[in-house]
Order: structure tokens, then C-alpha cells, then sequence
């Protein structure tokens, strides 16, 4: 069933205006919130930190249509150390007058300082902007991701005995604890990097172990560890042409993941810095199609509705953010609707992109397994077709460059798979590239509608089929 489009908006000035969200287009300019965070958000304990950017890095605009979720970055000093960092803030507008003010003060009478580590409360974690009707959480307070907070505390210790486990037990202590905050999404979960340095006792030496870990808001985590537990007891086996990053530990209470940290270099820094990475992009290649044709212990299925859900939803999003492309975004949606049908269900990776693949010599490892399923595999070639092609973090990349990259890696893909599933691999290409171009809006890219405009453009090509 096709979801129903968003309401249509006015885009003046790069960002659309809403009737339901007039908030939205100060709530966009990185200026005019630099100076509104300026005055609203209150240090802590006396401090006069100094605000000098305001960065928006992810916006969940009209989600349920009921409301918006917007992440900005905060670059902040503090002139009495001279120390600098960067502040997460998220901003909560709500369809529903006075809805905003309601959970704030809610919220407020919670006592939320009292729930955040003294070593991550530089502001007050809850506030509440009336110009804009705007509730704001400053990270790592999360209402709905309370785990978080602990595990940035330090409630995850037994940790240590297992990143230390291969060392001479009994020899080693823990010296230094770092947790280094390296993605998050509001209300849904963190990842974060785990930096342990240890002495030992007889010698004085000192080893660092590193690992990550992922913070979930639901029991998504549990799943994963068990299929990466299965899928590197496989891999150990001798069994598989690919790698998968190790799990580490899932604790429950926390809903935590403790991960291996991958080794090699990801395909995105190897298609950055230049040289030959015809051989990485093969080997990727090779990975993947040996994935799409494996034997996973998967139970969850990713039928084509919900393909087709995702597409038109991202579709809805890049009509309301470029409403120029209404007529080219509807057009793709129908001819992918059309011409897609059911096929034997695979493994699917349901998130292939350049920062979740890692190569070590010709050896592969896959990371962020959170969303595998069965589903139709060619899903898979043509996601990883769409970021490469349209340079998703690799902007020093030429269009040409890109190009050639991208049909590299279809090619030797498709030398290993049925010569079936290229048959619908220009379908899955259009469908992947709209859920793109809504990705670039959402992270609010640089130059956000320019490269949405050129991945519909793209999206045109690989219907035609004349973008191989």
C-alpha cells in the first residue's frame, strides 16, 4: 500500500516551510539557532561556556507527521580552560499546540541533572524554547534512552576482564577508562568507542584495548549479538569468504552490545585516498554476493511491501523537501512499484555502504548487523551502487571516478550471482537512490538539495538503464 505523500511544502531558500511547522525555517538556519542556543541553553554549576557554531547534522522532519526531531552539533569552548568540544542538542516540535511545553515541564520534575555523570553535564540536559515551541535535550540526556546515560557513567566494568582476557591474568590493572561518544540518533540509540589502558603490575608495560559499543532502546541488540555470534563461529569454521566484526558481550539490563573492533581499512578511506582499489572493490564484490547466497540463521523477513514502504516513504520525504521534483519522484515510484515482484527471500544486509565494509589485505568484514533479514538480495548490490555513485561520504570523488567504482563493483557482483537478479537490478538502483537522496536531506548534507536533485537524476539513468 502506498503511504500517503506529505503535505506539500513551500522550499524557499534551500529549506521547505510548513504551514504545520513554521518553527522549521528558523529551526533550519544554522545562524539564527547558533544565537537562539546562545540565549536558552543554561550552563551548569556557574560556567560561561562559549557557543561558536551550530552544526544540524540529522533532521526526522514530520515523523508520524505528528512532529520533528532535529539534531544540531554545537561547537563549544570553555575560555576559562580553554577546553573544546562538541555538543550534541536535539530539538522536539510538536503539530499539537503546547505539546512541547507539556513533556518539558514533565520533564523537568524529574530532576534530570541528577541522571547525568558529572563529566557529561555542561548544560542543563532539559529545556524549553517558547518562540519556537521547541523541547530541547542536550546529550546524553535522551527520555526515552535512560541506558544511555548509565553506560556513559560507567556501569559497564565487567567490560574489562573480557578485553583484557589473553593477557597474563592477575598481572593487569585498568588505568584509564575512555568513552568517546561516535554516532547517535535521538530515541533510538548511540555507538559509542570504548578506549581501556592497562599496566602490568611486574613490568610496567602498558597495553590499550579498544572495543565498541552499541546502545540500544529496544532488545535489537540481543538479536544481533546472537547472529554475529553464530555468523563468527562459521567464520572460524572455515566456512565463509567474509567476516563479520566479533561481539563481544550483549548485557541486558543495559541493552548494550560490546563489539570487536573491525580490523582492516573501510572502503570509504580507501576510495578516498586514491590509488588502485579496483582489487578492494572485487573483493567487496565477492563478499557480498557470497552473503546474498549464504546460509544465515535468519528469521526476520523483509518482504517487497516493506521494500516498497521504504521507498515511498523516502519518496514522500524528498517531494516535501524539494517539491520541484514532485513529478520525477512520483514517476520513479510508479515504474518501481510496477515493475518489481516477489522473489525467493536471501540474506540481506539491508545497510551496505562504504563506512560498514572493512578490508584487511583481500580479506572483507561486515559491520552494523542491526537490520539483516531475508528479503530479495539484489537490495544489497544496488544500495552499495547508490551511495558509491552518488559519493555519499566520498566528496573528493569525481563523478566519472564514482562511476567507475560503482560499475566495478556491479560488474564482478553480478559474475557471481544468477543471471537473474541483474535483470531487476536497474528497479532496486531507482528505488535505492530515492531512499539516498532522502538520506541526504535527513543529515542535512552540504549542498543538501543540488545532490538531491542530482541522485533523482541518477535514479532517471538507472531506469533507463543506461548507467552501466
Amino acid at each position: 500500500m502506498r503511504k500517503q505523500a506529505l503535505p506539500a511544502a513551500v522550499c524557499l531558500d534551500g529549506f521547505p516551510r510548513d504551514p504545520d511547522f513554521p518553527q522549521l525555517e528558523t529551526a533550519s538556519d544554522p545562524r539564527l539557532m547558533l544565537q537562539v542556543f546562545r540565549r536558552h541553553l543554561k550552563a551548569v554549576s556557574g560556567k560561561a561556556y562559549r557557543i561558536e557554531e551550530c552544526i544540524p547534522f540529522r533532521f526526522r522532519c514530520r515523523q508520524s507527521t505528528s512532529r520533528c526531531v532535529l539534531q544540531y552539533t554545537l561547537r563549544v569552548v570553555d575560555p576559562s580552560s580553554g577546553r573544546r568540544w562538541d555538543q550534541w542538542v536535539t530539538g522536539l516540535v510538536y503539530a499539537a499546540a503546547g505539546e512541547a511545553e507539556r513533556l518539558w515541564r514533565e520533564l523537568r520534575a524529574a530532576d534530570p541533572p541528577s541522571e547525568i555523570p558529572e563529566q557529561w553535564l555542561a548544560f542543563e540536559p532539559v529545556g524549553f524554547i517558547p518562540d519556537l515551541q521547541m523541547l530541547v535535550q542536550v546529550f546524553p540526556y535522551d527520555r526515552k534512552l535512560g541506558n544511555l546515560r548509565l553506560v556513559l557513567g560507567g556501569a559497564l566494568r565487567q567490560l574489562e576482564p573480557l578485553l583484557l582476557a589473553g593477557l597474563e591474568p592477575g598481572r593487569w590493572r585498568a588505568e584509564q577508562r575512555t568513552i568517546e561518544p561516535m554516532r547517535y540518533r535521538t530515541e533510538l540509540g548511540a555507538a559509542l568507542r570504548y578506549t581501556l589502558r592497562a599496566r602490568d603490575r611486574l613490568t610496567g608495560k602498558d597495553e590499550t584495548r579498544r572495543c565498541y559499543l552499541k546502545v540500544y532502546r529496544n532488545e535489537r541488540g540481543a538479536q544481533t549479538f546472537h547472529l554475529l555470534r553464530a555468523l563468527t563461529d562459521k567464520a572460524g569454521a572455515g566456512e565463509s569468504p567474509y567476516r563479520v566484526v566479533r561481539p563481544i558481550v550483549y548485557v541486558p539490563e543495559l541493552r548494550t552490545l560490546a563489539l570487536e573492533e573491525a580490523q582492516g581499512t573501510a572502503l570509504q578511506q580507501m576510495l578516498l585516498h586514491g590509488g588502485d582499489w579496483r582489487a578492494a572493490l572485487r573483493a567487496v564484490a565477492r563478499a557480498v554476493a557470497a552473503f546474498n547466497q549464504a546460509d544465515v540463521p535468519l528469521t526476520e523477513h523483509h518482504c517487497l511491501a516493506d521494500q516498497l514502504a521504504d521507498v515511498n516513504r523516502a519518496a514522500s520525504l524528498v517531494q516535501w523537501a524539494c517539491p520541484e521534483l514532485r513529478a520525477q519522484v512520483e514517476a520513479l515510484t510508479v515504474a518501481i512499484e510496477a515493475g518489481l515482484t516477489d522473489v525467493p527471500p536471501a540474506p540481506i544486509h539491508r545497510d551496505l555502504k562504504t563506512d560498514h565494509i572493512f578490508l584487511s589485505d583481500d580479506r572483507v568484514c561486515f559491520i552494523d548487523f542491526d537490520n539483516v533479514a531475508m528479503g530479495d538480495p539484489v537490495r544489497d548490490p544496488a544500495h552499495l551502487y547508490a551511495y558509491i555513485v552518488t559519493r555519499v561520504g566520498l566528496d573528493t570523488l569525481s563523478l566519472a571516478q564514482a562511476r567507475a567504482a560503482a560499475a566495478i563493483f556491479a560488474k564482478e557482483y553480478f559474475a557471481r550471482v544468477p543471471p537473474s537478479w541483474r535483470e531487476r537490478f536497474r528497479l532496486h538502483c531507482a528505488g535505492a537512490l530515492i531512499e539516498v537522496a532522502g538520506g541526504m536531506f535527513r543529515r542535512q548534507e552540504r549542498r543538501w538539495p543540488e545532490r538531491v536533485a542530482e541522485a533523482v537524476q541518477e535514479a532517471q539513468n538507472a531506469l533507463s538503464g543506461g548507467f552501466m
